[in-house]
């Protein structure tokens, strides 16, 4: 009985050691990351609450709705956009998370957004891309949901139900005249977005 318990005891110790070292591993791989990856920022595509806050999109969705062109298109910056996933996202968030940055790694038809979120004194990165393909559709998609530089969207199944909602807005956004046209086609660019809109 004594080796039963002997035999256990070894055993759970030699888990728990491997958890220790996992755990130790993963917090150093996150910060050197983290390092790295604040150190190459572009200030230019990073946002904050007071830039959200003081980004005004009303004007330019007005002249998007209300022109009288057949088909009329909206061009949102950088800035603009990140503001708009800020509010969003910030929106989502229970209280004890608070949304301190948004920061944007744009490319032809793939962006990749990171968000800062802070959990009392902890500051973790969360990133996710999003992707459109090269035909004209509104459809957009994200295939990877990351923190820092784990990818956890292998583990856990938040892809599907991402781009369920993602699809779902689209179609609620068309169906109601939410933004005054129908949606076409959305293109992500180098440093801007581009929605196509038609007249119902």
């Amino acid at each position: 009985m004594k080796k039963f318990f002997h035999s256990i005891l070894i055993l759970i110790s030699i888990l728990t050691i491997g958890v220790l070292i996992s755990l130790g591993y993963m917090y150093f791989k996150y910060r050197n990351w983290e390092k790295s990856f604040e150190q190459d920022l572009n200030i230019d595509n990073l946002i904050d609450q007071d830039i959200a806050k003081s980004t005004d999109l009303g004007a330019k969705i007005s002249t998007f709705a209300l022109s009288a062109e057949d088909v009329e298109f909206l061009q949102l910056d950088i800035s603009e956009i990140g503001s708009e996933i800020y509010n969003t996202l910030d929106s989502y968030l229970g209280e004890k998370l608070k949304l301190e940055k948004i920061y944007i790694e744009p490319s032809n038809s793939k962006w990749v957004i990171y968000s800062q979120v802070r959990y009392e004194k902890f500051l973790i990165w969360f990133s996710f891309d999003v992707n459109k393909d090269s035909i004209q559709s509104a459809q957009i998609y994200v295939t990877q949901i990351n923190i820092g530089p784990f990818r956890i969207s292998k583990y856990v199944n938040w892809v599907d139900a991402v781009n369920t909602g993602i699809a779902d807005s689209i179609i609620t956004l068309n169906e109601n005249g939410l933004v005054g046209r129908y949606i076409e086609n959305i293109e992500l660019l180098n440093n801007s977005v581009v929605l196509k809109g038609s007249r119902y």
